[in-house]
């Protein structure tokens, strides 16, 4: 069957032959989320009929049948269509990174997903997994026998390619927010010994951002790369509007995170603007300097500036950098790798302070990356613009400070300012 299908539940029963008066338990035996598949253990008192494994080669124009009991209606049904595609895409349905998948027009409905598509002399040509109609015309996948197969006979060992999470891509347009959204975590996994929870949304692993094109594929290569190795994630914890960060199969416990953005819309009474979608990443001329800013700041510049004899590394963006310069109207940031030369976070948060405006306490910063200090400016010039200025350094090396310099005129702009801080990192 489908990991999505078993992953997270309480309880399985199965039915047999039609009898929908005698129930069977059964047991997970293994899981796939990167494969969507699943390999459960049916306790019935006597071996039970089976379908076998198609053999022959998938090909287009190829007669096959749906089977199954879709919408938990105890009726069987059987649908008949043909392989429109033997190899589509992999990565089309948001549950599962695969090379490839059967693309065919044997109607499907939810309840079908982990149920046989067949041959005509009844063996496996795939497992059903997923329907494309509202999306894409009158198209349902299966993943094929092929590739189920051998990911099978792995998972007969236990899971394989698997945190222990039943969920899906997600990337909201309106809202911003892409990543894989959690709707199961398994016990036992993983996945529930770093404390994820249903509506959970990972955002981000080892600090690549999950669920930009709607797909699984990059939490899938995450995974595939990282093996049993500790991987760090981002989390979403959507009910509390809290940012988590931690590791699966490591020792850092999930911790909710300092949200610079939603402090200061907390504090601060800056005007509403309506959110940013599609984020861009910059890179400065000597390549060292990165981080991702608003498409819309696209006033952009990556040379090097001379302050007095002293060569500072930069990434500037803003809508309108001048302005961003010259008043406290337009948003901006500015990101300088400056030689510390003996000079502490603290005289460089002096060296680099705003005037006419409102100056709050020098407080740490510790990312785990990068440790220093930072200071919010508030009121400047009578307006309700916020400005951060943040001085670091990597953990191993002293010999560089890295000065990033924020202003935020609305709601939106302040999630940036976490977006950055997120982003933002240099080559020591």
């Amino acid at each position: 069957t489908n990991n999505h299908v078993v992953t997270g539940a309480a309880t399985l029963e199965v039915y047999v032959g039609g009898d929908t008066d005698t129930s069977y338990n059964a047991q997970v035996i293994g899981v796939s989320e990167c494969n969507d598949l699943a390999l459960i253990k049916v306790d019935t008192p006597d071996d039970q009929p089976y379908f076998d494994w198609y053999e022959g080669d998938v090909r287009a124009g190829l007669d096959v049948y749906a089977a199954g009991f879709p919408l938990g209606d105890p009726q069987f049904t059987l649908t008949k269509g043909i392989v429109a595609k033997a190899k589509a895409g992999g990565d089309l349905t948001g549950t599962s990174s695969i090379d490839h998948t059967i693309e065919h027009d044997a109607a499907i409905q939810p309840g079908n997903s982990g149920g046989p598509l067949l041959s005509s002399d009844g063996a496996v040509v795939g497992i059903n997994y997923a329907g494309g109609a509202r999306d894409i015309g009158a198209q349902y996948y299966a993943i094929s026998a092929g590739l189920a197969q051998g990911v099978v006979d792995r998972l007969a060992e236990g899971d394989y390619e698997s945190l222990g999470v039943n969920g899906f891509a997600i990337a909201d347009d309106a809202s911003g927010i892409t990543g894989i959204w959690v709707a199961g975590v398994a016990a036992g996994t993983p996945a529930s010994e770093a404390d994820l929870q249903p509506g959970d949304i990972i955002t981000s692993m080892n600090g690549l951002p999950m669920g930009t094109d709607g797909t699984f594929k990059d939490y899938c290569d995450v995974i595939r790369t990282a093996g049993s190795k500790p991987i760090a994630i981002q989390v979403l914890r959507y009910d509390t509007q809290e940012i988590l960060e931690g590791e699966v199969n490591g020792d850092q416990p999930l911790e909710a995170t300092v949200s610079f953005g939603g402090d200061m819309a907390t504090e601060n009474s800056v005007q509403e603007g309506a959110a940013y979608t599609d984020y861009v990443s910059v890179t400065d001329d000597s390549g060292t300097l990165t981080l991702e800013v608003p498409a819309e700041w696209s006033d952009v510049a990556t040379s090097s500036i001379d302050n007095d004899g002293v060569t500072y590394r930069r990434i500037e963006a803003s809508t309108d950098r001048e302005q961003f310069h010259a008043a406290f109207d337009v948003p901006g940031v500015t990101f300088l790798a400056v030689p510390a030369a003996g000079a502490s976070p603290e005289d460089l948060l002096y060296g680099f302070g705003v005037n006419g405006c409102t100056d709050g306490d020098i407080t740490d910063y510790d990312d785990g990356a990068f440790v220093g200090k930072y200071q919010i400016y508030t009121k400047c010039n009578g307006t309700d613009a916020v400005y951060l200025v943040l001085v670091s350094h990597l953990v191993d090396n002293t010999d560089t400070y890295y000065v990033t310099s924020m202003q935020a005129v609305t709601t939106a702009d302040l999630d940036v300012l976490d977006h950055i801080l997120k982003t933002f990192n240099a080559a020591s």
